[in-house]
């Protein structure tokens, strides 16, 4: 007998203690924002703005005589000509 007493007494504190969530309060009385509201927007896959890219190879620090170029176009396109040097010069551009 004693020991159903105690299971019962013990369940009793189990429920009792374990009520449910707290609800959080600001500091005057009410309760906190459950929500957060997230300004959503579409992109296209990668990221907003994308960028293609020339580089022009010079034979010389000067830079004066065009000896090679390289090109990434908008659609993903690797195009190279001439020669490759240590010499250039690289120019980014929005694509449409």
């Amino acid at each position: 007998m004693t020991l159903s007493r105690w299971v019962v007494g013990l369940s009793a504190l189990v429920v009792s203690a374990c009520g449910g969530p707290a609800t959080q309060e600001s500091g005057e009385g009410e309760p906190a924002a459950a929500v957060s509201t997230v300004e959503q927007r579409q992109e296209e896959p990668g990221g907003g703005t994308r960028y293609g890219q020339h580089r022009t190879y010079y034979s010389s620090a000067a830079k004066t005589t065009w000896v090679g170029a390289w090109h990434y176009d908008c659609n993903g396109y690797v195009t190279q000509s001439g020669q490759v040097t240590p010499y250039y010069t690289d120019t980014s551009f929005i694509c449409p």
